[in-house]
């Protein structure tokens, strides 16, 4: 069990490097990707920054969880705020399905699920 959740997190950790690393490369590329599901235009150079940024956010967030995941016995704490960060997500997407904002649409129903997961993951992780 403890291996699984192990990897689960390696991978986790490395595929918010990844996706905050090409989003600071190419924000174009971020803002018009499925997973993070922006689907922005942008339009000037201050969007583009402000693209930059988030994805400048991911790529850290992706740091500490290779680094937690590292280094778990003096770290474990880390999973418990990468687990709230990850909860807000999805509660946040949540809001999202009441009929009086966007309504359900069936991706935005499964990266809840996804993100309801991670953070699942992360709360797991921080007490085994």
């Amino acid at each position: 069990m403890k291996f699984i959740i192990n990897v689960l997190c390696y991978g986790l950790g490395a595929m918010w490097l990844i996706l905050g690393l090409v989003g600071v490369y190419d924000p174009n590329i971020f803002a018009k990707n499925d997973i993070v599901s922006l689907n922005v235009v942008i339009q000037s150079e201050a969007g583009a920054s402000e693209i930059r940024a988030l994805a400048g956010m991911f790529s850290f967030m992706g740091l500490g969880i290779l680094l937690a995941t590292h280094q778990s016995d003096t770290r474990r704490g880390w999973f418990s705020v990468f687990g709230l960060l990850m909860l807000g997500l999805a509660v946040g997407r949540s809001v999202g399905f009441l009929p009086y904002f966007e309504g359900l649409e069936e991706k935005r129903v499964v990266y809840a699920g996804i993100e309801y997961v991670m953070a699942l993951i992360f709360f797991i992780k921080s007490k085994i």
